[in-house]
């Protein structure tokens, strides 16, 4: 067997490992005024979605199609202060899979995630971790009203094998001289 087809055979090997793990690692902070019972989030692309809410104090949190919930938190926004008067924080870190998110704030008073300190400026708030990126509506503000939207596009980082992959399948054979 030459080089020149045991390198390709290789880097098709490496692609196609590297194809299925299209996943990225991000985090939501959400800044939550004090009456965690009205406040609703969804996350979704369709065929891969995060969902949470929080009602009464407790966090719940569920995944669906690919993504999966890794963790999540809620404490007081500022250590040491009452959420009275500075809020909740509200942390998820997810897997999700490539694509465009549909982001849907609610609040079932009406008056956005706004009271006493909180003003609602950093409401939403998504970032990857790792080598992953994230564009569009990565800080979304709910100073008022029963809802926000907005969309969030998450692009995974290229695994070491799917360059591998693409170095293998790209090896020529030099001519010798």
């Amino acid at each position: 067997m030459n080089r020149r087809f045991v390198l390709s055979v290789a880097g098709m090997a490496g692609a196609a490992v590297a194809a299925p793990s299209a996943a990225a690692d991000i985090t939501i902070t959400m800044h939550l005024d004090y009456w965690e019972g009205e406040h609703g989030m969804s996350f979704s692309n369709g065929s891969s979605g995060v969902g949470s809410y929080v009602l009464d104090g407790v966090v719940t949190a569920f995944s669906s199609g690919s993504a999966m919930v890794v963790g999540s938190s809620l404490s007081s926004w500022t250590s040491g202060v009452s959420p009275y008067t500075s809020g909740y924080r509200f942390v998820i870190d997810a897997s999700v899979g490539a694509g465009t998110y549909d982001v849907n704030l609610t609040d079932s008073y009406g008056d956005g995630w706004a009271w006493n300190d909180v003003s609602g400026a950093d409401a939403f708030v998504v970032t990857a971790t790792g080598d992953a990126t994230v564009s569009g509506d990565t800080a979304l503000s709910f100073a008022g009203g029963s809802s926000r939207t907005g969309s969030v596009v998450v692009t995974p980082a290229p695994g070491a094998l799917a360059l591998l992959g693409l170095a293998g399948i790209s090896t020529r054979r030099r001519p010798r001289g």
